[in-house]
């Protein structure tokens, strides 16, 4: 094992053992001041919680530019296990095959862990640096909360700055779709189970599907679990009446559900229906996902079921709302420009939620997606509204940033990178805001499966990434 394969991925266990969830970052963030102020560095914090660091510059180059590296500190927290709480534990990275994972109780979190780690270790090992400034921002999972209120001045005075948020090994990316997260709600009533002498109650559960990063994943065909399930479900109306008793699907609104499931009480035991029904839907979706499947279990009978009007809207939106692809880059080959991700069904306080994420390129494409979601949601009694917004982060063409980091990535792997932008939302789209004459990339390791238990993080992309970062600050 490389030595500095060895030593970030020693780093990045250390950040594994406290939990860090959106909302609920500051533990790490304060066991992160800690371990610079032992290194006798000078850490502070704004008010909205994030970390920043300033690096002493090598003799000779106090004057130079100042470089800043970022990350986020938060992660999404998709749940393998039921006994697993993000809150509360741990996560246990796992070798397997060159990768390091879970074992499947829940995502790695090395979006953005491996960044931090990464600069955690620039920290204590890089040198012949200019001024370099680390900044490690909060709540960035639930819409760049930490990055849209970040204090101004831990931005003033950087010339460039390096977001280590990337998901591919040897990709630069130098801008980034907008994006808004969106929540539509309705209140839930509840009914007496009707008396069913040959009732049944079901459980069905849809699992083993990919999921994934919503901007990432969205134009991999990942199938979604909820709109799975709402098909499964309108076509078993058709064949016999049902009354819902629960439903539960997906885990953020930026995550593609990989799961969902639904409890139904039907007039008569309608197993083989069911089957047959979803034989035919699994026909389409193993294309692409071979290992998503449908379980059924009988279960006990109800007392309550939802009333009809609130089962039928939901059944409804899962149908009409425009989820995935909305239309492709004009200009750059197999780039997605629009997309939406239904990504969270589930029911809080007697409240039905819908959690959804919409990133687009074109601005006219973002408004009538918001208008097609509000017109299907209205319509089966659910409000709607966006709970956060960011812009897009505009590329430069001929930016000094990009040039230097293509140039060291060239230098370090004797090939050309790719230079993009990105379909997802990036923390630069706010922090050039607060520093216009910033120049900005984003860059990473090679990850797989984020957002899900399945994130895998390629190790032998580590050694050479911190050789590239470690080139640009020394060339800069």
């Amino acid at each position: 094992m490389h030595q500095i394969e060895q030593e970030v991925r020693h780093i990045f266990e250390w950040l594994c053992q406290t939990p860090h969830p959106p909302r609920g970052e500051q533990a790490l963030a304060q066991k992160i001041i800690d371990r610079f102020t032992k290194n006798g560095l000078h850490p502070w914090q704004d008010t909205r919680g994030n970390v920043f660091c300033d690096l002493p510059a090598a003799h000779g180059r106090e004057n130079e530019p100042c470089v800043a590296l970022q990350a986020h500190l938060d992660m999404v927290c998709a749940v393998g296990s039921k006994s697993y709480v993000p809150s509360r534990d741990p996560i246990c990275p796992i070798e397997q095959d060159g990768w390091l994972c879970t074992a499947g109780e829940s995502s790695l979190g090395a979006d953005c862990g491996a960044g931090a780690a990464v600069m955690l270790w620039v920290a204590e090992h890089a040198q012949d640096c200019p001024p370099v400034r680390l900044i490690f921002t909060v709540e960035e999972e639930i819409g760049l909360l930490g990055a849209q209120e970040l204090d101004p001045k831990g931005v003033s005075g950087v010339q460039y700055l390096i977001n280590t948020d990337g998901f591919h090994w040897g990709r630069i990316v130098t801008g980034s779709a907008s994006g808004v997260r969106e929540e539509y709600t309705r209140s839930l009533a509840l009914a007496d189970a009707p008396e069913l002498p040959k009732g049944q109650a079901y459980r069905l559960t849809l699992d083993g599907f990919r999921g994934g990063h919503s901007g990432f994943d969205i134009g991999r065909k990942h199938e979604n679990a909820l709109v799975l399930m709402g098909e499964l479900l309108r076509e078993l109306r058709m064949e016999s009446p049902f009354a819902l008793i629960d439903f539960e699907g997906g885990t953020a609104f930026n995550a593609i559900p990989y799961g969902c499931c639904a409890e139904v009480l039907t007039i008569a035991p309608v197993r083989e229906v069911i089957e047959l029904i979803a034989a035919r839907i699994q026909e389409r979706w193993q294309v692409h996902e071979p290992n998503g499947k449908l379980t059924i279990e009988e279960i006990k009978l109800p007392q309550k079921v939802w009333n009809g009007d609130a089962a039928s809207g939901l059944l409804t939106v899962l149908g009409g709302f425009a989820d995935g692809v909305y239309a492709m880059h004009e200009n750059i080959p197999n780039a997605v420009a629009d997309s939406s991700n239904l990504g969270h069904v589930y029911v809080k306080d007697g409240v039905i939620h819908l959690d959804a994420m919409i990133r687009c390129m074109d601005e006219q494409a973002e408004h009538a997606l918001q208008t097609s979601h509000r017109m299907v949601a209205g319509m089966c009694g659910f409000e709607g509204k966006v709970t956060s917004r960011y812009p897009a982060w505009k590329d430069r063409q001929d930016g000094h940033l990009r040039e230097t980091a293509a140039a060291c990535y060239q230098k370090i792997t004797g090939q050309e990178p790719e230079i993009i932008i990105q379909h997802v939302g990036l923390e630069p789209s706010f922090l050039v805001e607060k520093n216009s004459e910033m120049e900005c990339i984003c860059v990473g390791m090679e990850l797989t499966g984020c957002h899900s238990p399945k994130e895998r993080w390629k190790l032998d992309t580590i050694a050479p990434f911190v050789q590239m970062i470690c080139e640009i600050l020394r060339t800069i």
